[in-house]
Parts: structure tokens; C-alpha cells; sequence
């Protein structure tokens, strides 16, 4: 006997157990979005958050998680103790009854037991396992597109424990599809989403990044201002190539999701010192339909200096560049930008998303909160500076 644990199938989809996978950090803030999108028993996890919801819900939560990577659906636990075990189980999985075929596949695997070689292999049995299962039983087979699949398939070990998940997204939820060009290692749009929840922000007040590169906080400010759904540029999502696709529903969720939009009455600003940066933030507004809710300008923030329509209070968020993204010296930049911050933005909040530790050493602000978080494989901190209005010279401490 198998002994394969069925979650409850798409096929019959009211009680399903999900996954929403995000980056390290962004747990807390992941559910919370989808609590208040009205996911039920949501319970944080390393990386991801586990909850449950019908189909509708998988859509909805593609189309409106800010902070979610990929959104997957369980279909099958088990426990193996070997390569033959993991074979079986997962042939033994009636993958007709999710796709066809003459559909593509692709396997990520994600592997935390050391009787297996590598994530690699797993991968390649659990293809062999299922393109099996398709030429038994109708003499022909998937194809594999490891790019660009049709059906995107999660196996997940831990020890002995096997889960099989169908991932709902297809590419990965980062890939909004407003971005048409971007700088050298530019800031996921999760992330992004992520800092800015961080951050506590509302659309209640002035936004600028004075170090914008191309955009993108500045879009998911302008995105999560106006409550748009973030995915709503998407052309494609995983869960349109699967049998039970519902499209009615889906045009249903999409089109009620264009009437959430609401007005903001305050600024998004962006700036940064590099033209060509400019140039790529203007071709992405536009590509967002944002050209005219952003205004995005060329200044040095070294030599900002505040304009009269800023008001008392706002918020900055900005990613300074560190590491490989820079060739300038980072005492000298991180300890201009902690003179620009005292000197021109009295009463508002600043935040910065850096890897360099270096760097906010010489911020020469004291920190009201710091977060840690991962760029990548990069060690990578958000923290706060309150900067206060007046002359309250006696609150910038250093640190």
C-alpha cells in the first residue's frame, strides 16, 4: 500500500490547503495581507504562510498578494525513505486529472534530507515518475520546458517527509509585468511591497525615494496608494493552463478588482542622480500607467534641497546603492546622506534598505528600528530614522 495522503483536489476545490511563499521576513507581513483578503486558518511557516481558501481564493490571492513569490496548492503528502519510495508515490498521483499531455512541465524541487544527492536528481525523478504515469497510460508524454512550462510542479522534502504541490502563479509573482527595463540587480517588486508595508506605508501622506534607480519603489508606493491589485498588469498566471481553469470566475475576481481603485491626494516623488536611471523609472511609470500620479526628476541627493510643496511630514524610502552597485566611497555617501536627512527633512521618516553595515555606521543618525532582511543571498537591513522638525538638534544622536 502507497499510502499517499490526497489533499483535497482543485477538482473539487472548497476546502483547500494553500501556501504563499515569500522572502525571509516578510512572513508576518504576508499574512496579514491575507487575512485581511479573507483567507482562513493562516498560519506563518519559514518563508511562506499556510492557509486555506477555495479556488476563487487561489485567484484572488495571485492577483492581490503584495509580498507573496509563488502561491502553491498541496495536492499529495507522503513519506519516502528512498529514491524508489519517492518514484512510486508520486507516479501513483493522478496527474490526468490536473493537466494533459500535450502540456509542458517543469519541477522545482526543494530538498532537506540527506539521503538524496541533490535538489537536481529529485527533479529529474519526480519528472521520470510522472511522464510515466502519462505513457502508460495514454502512450504519450509532457514535454519538458524548465523556462517557460505549461505546468510548474513543487515537490518539497524535509527528512522523510514528501509534500507535491501544483504552484498556481507560473512565473514568479516579482514579475508584475510593468517593469520594460531596470538597472543592474534592481529591487524585486516583492521586496519592494515588503520594505514599504515595513515601512507603515498608507497613501497618507508624501512619499519620495531620492535614490530611485528604476522605479520600483516608487511604483509599488504608487500601486499600494491608489489599492490596485499588484498582479493586474500580469498577462498569464499558472493556474490557466490547469483542467479546472474556471475563466468565468477569474474575469469575475479581475474585473471587480479594477473597481478597488481609490484617490490619493498627496505626492510620490522620485529622484536620482544617473540619467539613464531617469530614463528607465519614466519607461516603467508609463509602462504602469503611473507617468502622471509619479513625478521622477535628476538630483544629486547629496545637494537636495527641500521645495516648498513638500509638506510637514512624509516619508522617505530609499535603497542606497552598496557593494558591487557602487564604485564611490561608502563612509563618504552614507554619511552625506545622514547630513541631507538632518538638514532638509525635519518631520518626516526615513528608511533605508541596505546591505551595507558599513555604511549605516556612518549614517550618523541613531536608528529608531532596525529589520533584517535578505536581498538575494545578501544580508540586508531596513532601518528606521525619525527626523524631527524644529530645532531639535539634540534628538540625532550618533549611533
Amino acid at each position: 500500500m502507497l499510502l499517499i495522503n490526497l489533499k483535497a483536489s482543485i477538482l473539487n476545490p472548497e476546502n483547500l490547503n494553500i501556501i504563499a511563499k515569500t522572502y525571509h521576513g516578510l512572513e508576518d507581513v504576508l499574512a496579514k495581507e491575507l487575512r485581511v483578503l479573507g483567507a482562513q486558518n493562516v498560519q506563518t511557516i519559514k518563508r511562506g504562510v499556510r492557509f486555506k481558501g477555495d479556488l476563487g481564493f487561489v485567484y484572488k490571492a495571485n492577483l492581490w498578494c503584495r509580498t507573496a513569490l509563488r502561491i502553491i496548492v498541496p495536492l499529495a503528502e507522503f513519506k519516502v525513505r528512498n529514491e524508489q519510495e519517492l518514484y512510486k508515490k508520486i507516479n501513483a498521483i493522478p496527474w490526468e486529472d490536473y493537466f494533459d499531455f500535450n502540456q509542458s512541465i517543469a519541477i522545482d524541487a526543494v530538498v532537506n534530507a540527506r539521503q538524496y544527492r541533490n535538489s537536481l536528481f529529485i527533479a529529474q525523478k519526480s519528472k521520470d515518475a510522472i511522464v510515466d504515469r502519462f505513457r502508460d497510460k495514454f502512450d504519450e508524454r509532457p514535454s519538458v520546458d524548465t523556462s517557460d512550462p505549461d505546468i510548474r510542479i513543487n515537490v518539497h522534502i524535509h527528512n522523510e517527509n514528501v509534500t507535491v504541490s501544483l504552484d498556481s502563479s507560473g512565473q514568479s509573482l516579482h514579475k508584475r509585468g510593468y517593469r520594460v527595463d531596470a538597472n543592474i540587480a534592481p529591487l524585486s517588486e516583492v521586496l519592494a511591497a515588503g520594505i514599504l508595508s515595513l515601512a507603515g506605508w498608507d497613501g497618507m501622506k508624501n512619499f519620495i525615494d531620492p535614490m530611485c534607480g528604476s522605479g520600483t519603489l516608487l511604483i509599488e508606493a504608487a500601486l499600494m496608494a491608489h489599492n490596485i491589485a499588484p498582479n493586474i498588469f500580469r498577462k498569464e498566471f499558472g493556474f490557466q493552463k490547469w483542467k479546472n481553469y474556471d475563466e468565468d470566475l477569474f474575469k469575475l475576481l479581475f474585473g471587480k478588482a479594477m473597481t478597488k481603485e481609490k484617490n490619493f491626494h498627496f505626492k510620490i516623488e522620485g529622484y536620482d542622480r544617473d540619467t539613464l536611471s531617469v530614463m528607465k523609472s519614466k519607461k516603467n511609470l508609463r509602462s504602469a500607467l503611473m507617468e502622471d500620479e509619479i513625478s521622477v526628476q535628476k538630483m544629486d541627493f547629496l545637494k537636495f534641497k527641500k521645495h516648498e510643496d513638500f509638506k510637514d511630514k512624509g516619508l522617505l524610502v530609499f535603497n542606497p546603492p552598496y557593494g558591487e552597485k557602487m564604485e564611490a566611497d561608502i563612509p563618504e555617501l552614507y554619511s552625506g546622506i545622514g547630513d541631507t536627512l538632518k538638514q532638509e527633512f525635519g518631520g518626516y521618516s526615513a528608511w533605508i534598505f541596505t546591505s551595507s553595515s558599513e555604511g549605516i555606521k556612518n549614517i550618523g543618525l541613531k536608528p529608531s528600528q532596525r529589520i533584517q532582511l535578505f536581498n538575494g543571498k545578501l544580508e540586508s537591513w531596513l532601518v528606521r530614522y525619525d527626523l524631527y522638525a524644529g530645532s531639535k538638534k539634540s534628538k540625532y544622536k550618533s549611533e
